[in-house]
């Protein structure tokens, strides 16, 4: 499936009041990496990057890190995105998501490192339906995964480093 058309539907709460419907990721993810001025490598990356779950994990990073940088951050991207990187990582293997409860953030498990999002201001999606696991005090490794961002994200590129530092 061309990474464009790709579609989640948000598993809701029980009492949410707005009923599931498909979400289109890339134009949020567009609009992030708009919001950041993201040049084409860049692009080119988060677009290979949604081929895979622990890519999503990656760009989801990516953009949250840029968002330090950017105070008008569009954030619309963050759910779909966490979502699709579940569900994709569940597919190909690549991540585990876990939702802990007691601290509000669904956390992924890479062969790069521990990836966490704080999502409990987003609280009528179905986090535990989401995630793999459910596990109340997951330890957390608390790395600050944001300084390598951009260079996990252009590995998805197979670019190497001197072509996108500047």
């Amino acid at each position: 499936m061309d990474i464009e058309d790709r579609t989640v539907i948000i598993p809701r709460e029980e009492e949410a009041a707005d009923d599931p419907e498909e979400v289109a990721v890339w134009p949020l993810v567009e609009a992030a990496l708009d919001t950041i001025d993201a040049d084409p490598s860049t692009r080119d990356a988060a677009e290979a990057a949604m081929e895979h779950g622990d890519g999503c994990v990656v760009l989801a990073n990516f953009l949250n890190s840029e968002a330090k940088r950017v105070h008008e951050m569009d954030y619309r991207f963050k759910v779909p995105l966490v979502v699709l990187a579940a569900e994709q990582a569940r597919e190909d293997d690549t991540a585990t998501s876990i939702y802990d409860p007691d601290e509000g953030c669904v956390y992924f498990e890479t062969d790069v490192s521990q990836f966490s999002f704080h999502v409990y201001k987003d609280w009528t999606v179905d986090w535990p339906q989401v995630a793999d696991e459910v596990q109340e005090g997951y330890e957390w490794s608390g790395e600050d995964n944001q300084t390598w961002a951009l260079d996990w994200l252009m590995d998805f590129l197979d670019v190497p480093t001197d072509d996108y530092m500047v």
